[in-house]
């Protein structure tokens, strides 16, 4: 009797258990087999710090849940992930009764950044969340329009605008989760971006074709000052282009500096051909083309100009 009578239990604790479990999976399916809302809100404190070589970026925001304790619970609540992250999070209020629960997180969080327009670019920084276990026909997110950014949020040389936050859906082969997305956009200042990377360059071009008004016969003097502004270039574009990781794409910059070798190329090209005449004793031609050269100057910059606005 012994043996049927343990076995009656364990019988009994198993659909105990299986029980509990569909219980549990019940609560998060709202009236009617409809999937259970939950509302996420976000108050961004601050972007602590923007690492653009290592496609990274560490923040410091709130995040809570309102929901309806009758569809899911507390514990369903915090089965949760961030995608394109893992940082460290404590609860700081929760209160099952009233189906909210709220969390202090703060971490790195990972993106790849689009450096087309490096200088003057712009990044978004998102942080993707989604439920472990619970697809859209459990569990659906919705925006919670109180959420907002912390007016003293900056970073040190970039502006944040643009604060948004939105639900997606993501598929992961034939399930499909819901997705809840914050993002605040990364913006660097156009004139201090000007300043910094335009305006050095653009002076170092400028002083090298002031060899055009040096006069021919004194070719040594512009074949040197083409060189030396040339290496001073190429000195810059390194230093320009060390703030962010190996692209397999022209940057903005890349472009721009291509633009200004062409026109140092034009300058020494000139200066050879110019000292050319000058050791075949003639002056007169040599003069003659160093006007041309500098007539034609400004068609070959406007050229460049339109070519980058294509680009």
């Amino acid at each position: 009797m012994m043996p049927k009578k343990w076995f009656a239990v364990a019988v009994l604790v198993l659909a105990l258990a299986f029980l509990g479990l569909f219980v549990q999976n019940a609560m998060a399916v709202g009236p009617s087999g409809t999937p259970t809302n939950i509302r996420v809100g976000v108050l961004l404190v601050n972007v602590e710090k923007v690492d653009l070589s290592a496609n990274s970026y560490r923040l410091d925001f709130y995040l809570w849940f309102t929901f309806n304790p009758l569809e899911i619970s507390l514990e369903q609540v915090k089965d949760f992930e961030f995608v394109n992250g893992a940082p460290t999070k404590y609860v700081v209020y929760e209160n099952e009764t009233q189906g909210y629960l709220e969390y202090r997180v703060r971490g790195d969080f990972i993106r790849t950044f689009d450096f087309t327009r490096y200088p003057f670019e712009a990044h978004e920084l998102a942080v993707e969340l989604e439920h472990k276990n619970f697809n859209i026909s459990r569990v659906v997110f919705e925006e919670d329009p109180t959420s907002y950014i912390e007016e003293t949020a900056n970073v040190a040389g970039w502006n944040l605008e643009d604060f948004q936050i939105s639900v997606t859906e993501h598929a992961y082969g034939e399930d499909t989760y819901s997705r809840f997305v914050f993002s605040v956009t990364l913006k660097r200042p156009t004139l201090s971006s000007f300043i910094k990377s335009v305006l050095p360059i653009s002076v170092i071009t400028a002083i090298s074709l002031l060899a055009f008004f040096i006069s021919p016969q004194n070719f040594a003097q512009r074949i040197g000052l083409g060189v030396t502004t040339l290496l001073s270039a190429t000195a810059f574009h390194l230093s320009l282009i060390s703030g962010i990781p190996p692209t397999g794409y022209l940057t903005l910059a890349d472009r721009m500096m291509l633009s200004i070798y062409t026109i140092f190329l034009y300058n020494l090209s000139a200066s050879v051909y110019i000292m050319k005449l000058v050791d075949s004793k003639k002056p007169d031609e040599a003069a003659k083309f160093n006007r041309k050269a500098l007539r034609f100057l400004p068609i070959l910059i406007i050229t460049l100009i339109i070519i980058q606005a294509l680009l």
